[in-house]
């Protein structure tokens, strides 16, 4: 039969920055096939989507959105300024196509009657039909319970409105709509009129070639540039007498945004909204208040202007040595990233040279751990007596004895105030706020008559402990020991380094500058960071292309391990064990290799996880001791390691074609474990299973998951949480790899996970156990399957939407063990408990549920590959068949398949597969049809499905996959497009908030 289709189309906006444009109006009409049209309106939601919208025959959607036909049109419909693509989608579907051909009103009333009759026939003869006499239930109708009927009843009386309701098939498409991304700067003099005589360019962010003027040229005459079309940050370089200058750093915009022109005023700048060109805000510069706090101490100085200068200046260069190894660190990934090898290889020695410098820079300034003295420094947008000035807070560092020199040479007499209680707690904030202003009091009485700058910085001090204390509301944790403030002025905790740290729970985007604010009083943080780079490895296995994983790695930061990962971490690492904890250490090491070395053809990281080895170091061994630390000599004899934390996360596609997705965590390094993993698979990234733990584990040599530098294994644990992404990642690995054995994946681990998935599927099993435990109740559900009602029972869970869904994670052996769940009965009368009345053909079916469930496991095998291996594992342990057992198992589904139809027609068909001839008959089951479809559908596949994930052989994108087979070359690339690209999520979530997800397959 076949069914009614109805199509819901969603349309997704959203611009080159990945990013989804919500609230979007939208009118969008779409014209039948049968010359009649109907528009749907709406607004996008959150996530830049439209309402569906429902079509049931074929025809072209036009889309028409509320935005600007120009960055100086007014808002109305418009055709969307796209980047790619039309505003035009056409539908043409086979599957709408066939609606014509759907039973109508009348013709199901006259196949119903002819049905009543036929039901009423099997009922005397079930009646006259005793069951022992049941021995050929191929050729003899079996008979069926009465208390059936009315249910049988129940079908055939079907009004042909809940017919059609039941028959028809609703399939969800999406089509996305990139809008173009762009922006426009114009130059104006504060009275807004433009200036056209000054020459300019306009660069993207991170690019070195400019958008807009390959020479400095002038705006037009009213002061307005080119537009730049770039889905980067851009600013506008210009020249301005013989000094050249940068605007801020500005996003683009699209034709549904708020139009915004960036005017550059002479000699500030800011952003404003067309066409209010006399809006603009205080840009002036930054002040520094000669105002020195030291929470240690409790006392603040107020110092000379010069002495103030001379501090300022000795202090910020050690502060900028740090912030040099965090950039260069940060200018790596992003020329990773970017693919530029002579810029990786150039940063990398950049990298070295600048720790070095750090490194001999703070032995140079601090013997000792006691040697630093933490201070704040206050820093003020515009001039400091104007009440619109905003305040900043930052750290400096310098030796005890320099402190003390500063002390003596403070023009302010009273200098106490509470900030700390003692090396270890802080004061409360109503405290430190009354102290503040107390000090501020007593130096204004003290003084008398001063002048209004002086007068300004006294009435600065009275404000500045509301400041404290609100970063003391804001702090996750209060730290003020010696260890803590070593940890926060090598970790860059001033903000202007570019670590990527947060507090612990908290996600952060990684993108621009990536350092997250330290409160005053914080000690400890998670330092995070992709590696490679956000888009992550390619993994390469015998010229197969087998997806793309990344590792979010790091470590939580405190005390002098944070110190030493701060400044070191980023290259050379010693990755050991303590038990089952997993430590990090940052070491002295020449990098013996570049990641330059690491790429494809195209460029792009990549490692064949199967080749090199994994070089475990025990923490009692001779290298692990000996190792020098990161070279802080004031560190000297400190146990100084970190614990290790982070995640494999694999890239998982949406399965259209597109390169979009979204990176999923598939086992995570905080659980720990120890690095045992089970023996027989090889290379420097190993799956496998601990049998001691019951977990399945990732086993990872330390520099592919920290740098070219590291040494050392890290162990990812899979947890209950990570379950389906993991299924999902290994069934990618053999169906990119053509089903082939992977050398890198433990033969346990994998026949384990493949009867795990099988048993969530056939059981409707929620995944909220251990593995153990789910091997365990894995025997008892094969055991409980003899039952003929527990196979009927697994064919509907099989049949389920969330059961035909999982299926896309099923290994061959998966399949196989599904296969022999429902393809096998052990007692006389079990189809009277799974039949059904066919209208179409007026006839009883037998076992229709499992019949169905077998093609809705075989239509998804879309390669021969996969298709021969799912047969080869038609067995209750998903063991593999011999050659002799393979011909008979297949010829058994063919024989189960037409099974209350005449046995020559599966004997012929059985005779024409074994003879390489196509079957010609027409009067086999629509099982059977389907079974011969689909095998004959299941192609060779060459080369990589790269981002394809093909639910099934109906699925459009089969279609696809095979053109793609003939026209695709091996350096065409799809760009990937992961929808938390930029995202460094927590390592652990909120308490408890994991430990509550059910996971249901």
């Amino acid at each position: 039969m076949t069914p009614y289709t109805t199509f819901e189309y969603t349309i997704v906006f959203y611009n080159q920055r990945n990013r989804e444009l919500p609230n979007v109006k939208y009118s969008i009409t779409f014209f039948c096939e049968d010359g009649t049209k109907k528009t749907y309106e709406g607004t996008t939601n959150t996530k830049g989507q439209t309402k569906p919208i429902p079509l049931n025959q074929n025809g072209k959607l036009h889309i028409f959105v509320e935005g600007h036909e120009t960055i100086f049109s007014p808002k109305k419909t418009i055709k969307p300024i796209l980047a790619e693509g039309s505003n035009i989608v056409e539908v043409n579907s086979i599957s709408l196509k066939n609606n014509a051909f759907f039973l109508t009103k009348a013709q199901y009333e006259l196949k119903q009657r002819k049905a009543n009759k036929d039901l009423e026939e099997l009922r005397k003869n079930a009646k006259s039909v005793k069951q022992k006499n049941f021995f050929n239930l191929s050729k003899i109708q079996p008979t069926f319970p009465l208390d059936l009927a009315e249910e049988l009843n129940e079908r055939v009386n079907m009004s042909y409105e809940e017919y059609k309701k039941k028959n028809t098939r609703i399939v969800r498409k999406t089509k996305y709509l990139k809008f173009k991304n762009y922006a426009l700067y114009r130059f104006i003099d504060s009275a807004g009129n433009g200036i056209p005589i000054v020459d300019y360019q306009i660069f993207a962010q991170d690019q070195s070639k400019p958008l807009v003027n390959l020479k400095p040229g002038p705006p037009d005459k009213k002061g307005y540039t080119q537009l730049a079309y770039t889905h980067l940050k851009s600013r506008v370089t210009y020249t301005l007498g013989s000094t050249i200058k940068n605007s801020e750093w500005y996003e683009p915009i699209t034709c549904v945004d708020k139009q915004v022109i960036y005017q550059i005023i002479f000699p500030t700048s800011t952003a404003v909204t067309q066409p209010d060109i006399n809006h603009k805000e205080n840009m002036g510069a930054r002040q520094k208040p000669p105002i020195v706090i030291n929470p240690c101490t409790n006392e603040v100085l107020v110092l000379p202007p010069a002495v103030y200068a001379e501090f300022d200046k000795k202090t910020k260069i050690l502060s900028d040595a740090v912030k040099d190894v965090h950039k260069s660190n940060k200018d790596l990934t992003q020329a990773i990233q970017s693919r530029d090898l002579e810029e990786i290889k150039e940063l990398e020695k950049r990298l070295n040279i600048n720790q070095e410098k750090a490194i001999e820079k703070i032995n140079g300034e601090f013997k000792q751990r006691a040697d630093l003295r933490e201070v704040w420094v206050v820093e003020s947008t515009g001039k400091t007596n104007e009440q619109a000035s905003k305040y900043n807070l930052k750290r400096r560092y310098l030796k005890v004895t320099e402190y003390e020199e500063l002390k003596a040479k403070r023009r302010n007499p009273q200098a106490n105030v509470d900030v700390t209680a003692n090396q270890y707690t802080v004061q409360q904030p109503s405290q430190i706020r009354s102290s503040f202003e107390k000090l501020s009091q007593q130096l204004l009485t003290a003084k008398g008559n001063v002048g209004s700058d002086e007068k300004a910085v006294y009435n600065l001090i009275g404000g500045l402990g509301g400041e404290i204390a609100e970063e003391y509301k804001n702090s996750r944790d209060i730290t003020v020991t010696q260890e803590a403030q070593w940890m926060r002025m090598v970790a860059g905790a001033s903000g202007e380094g570019s670590i990527s740290a947060a507090p612990k729970g908290v996600s952060i985007k990684a993108s621009g500058d990536m350092s997250a604010k330290w409160t005053l009083f914080e000690g400890v943080k998670e330092w995070r960071k992709f590696y490679p780079c956000e888009t992550g490895w390619k993994l390469e296995y015998d010229n197969y292309d087998l997806g793309t994983i990344r590792f979010l790695i790091g470590a939580e930061i405190s005390g002098f391990s944070g110190a030493n990962l701060g400044i070191a971490g980023n290259l050379s690492v010693d990755i050991s064990y303590q038990g089952t904890t997993q430590v990090i250490k940052a070491v002295i090491r020449p990098t013996e290799r570049s990641m330059s070395q690491m790429v494809d053809h195209n460029k792009k990281p990549m490692f064949q996880p199967a080749q090199g080895s994994l070089k475990i170091i025990g923490a009692n061994q001779e290298n692990a001791q000996n190792q020098g630390n990161i070279g802080i000599n004031a560190f000297a004899g400190a146990q100084i390691q970190g614990l290790l934390k982070g995640a494999v996360e694999w890239f998982k596609p949406k399965g259209d074609g597109s390169g979009e997705g979204e990176f999923v965590a598939i086992a995570s390094a905080a659980a720990g474990g120890g690095v045992s993993a089970g023996a027989g698979a090889q290379g420097q990234f190993q799956i496998g299973y601990d049998q001691t733990s019951g977990n399945f584990k990732i086993l990872v040599a330390a520099h592919l998951c920290w740098g070219v530098g590291a040494k050392g294994v890290a162990s990812f644990v899979v947890g209950t949480e990570h379950f389906l992404s993991y299924l999902g990642f290994i069934k990618s690995q053999v169906a990119h790899a053509g089903f082939k054995t992977l050398l890198y994946i433990n033969e346990t681990a994998f026949l384990l996970a493949s009867r795990i998935l099988a048993l969530c599927i056939g059981d409707n099993h929620a995944l909220t156990k251990s593995v153990k435990e789910l091997s365990l109740i894995y025997n008892q559900w094969i055991n409980r399957i003899d039952i003929d009602q527990g196979r009927l029972n697994t064919a509907k869970n099989l049949n389920s939407s969330s059961g035909k869904k999982e299926l896309l994670y099923a290994t061959p052996e998966t399949k196989g063990i599904l296969l022999y769940a429902v393809s096998h009965w052990t007692d006389l009368t079990t189809p009277i408990f799974d039949l059904n009345i066919a209208f179409m053909d007026m006839k009883v079916e037998f076992f229709p549920t499992r019949k169905t469930a077998v093609i809705n496991i075989l239509k998804t095998c879309i390669s021969t590959e996969e298709w021969e291996n799912t047969i080869q594992h038609i067995h209750p342990q998903g063991k593999k068949l011999t050659e002799n057992q393979l011909g008979k198992v297949e010829g058994d589904i063919i024989r189960f398949l037409n099974y209350g139809s005449d046995e020559k027609y599966a004997e012929d068909v059985i005779r024409c597969l074994n003879s390489g001839i196509e079957y010609q008959g027409t009067k086999i089951n629509a099982w059977l049809q389907d079974y011969l479809k689909y095998r004959k559908g299941a192609k060779k596949i060459a080369g990589s499905l790269n981002y394809m994930l093909v639910k099934n052989q109906d699925d459009i994108r089969f279609k696809q996959l095979q053109i793609q087979q003939a026209i695709r070359s091996d350096s065409e690339e799809v760009t990937l497009i992961a929808s938390n690209l930029n995202i460094l999520a927590p390592f652990d979530q909120d308490s408890g908030i994991m430990d509550k997800q059910i996971y249901k397959v």
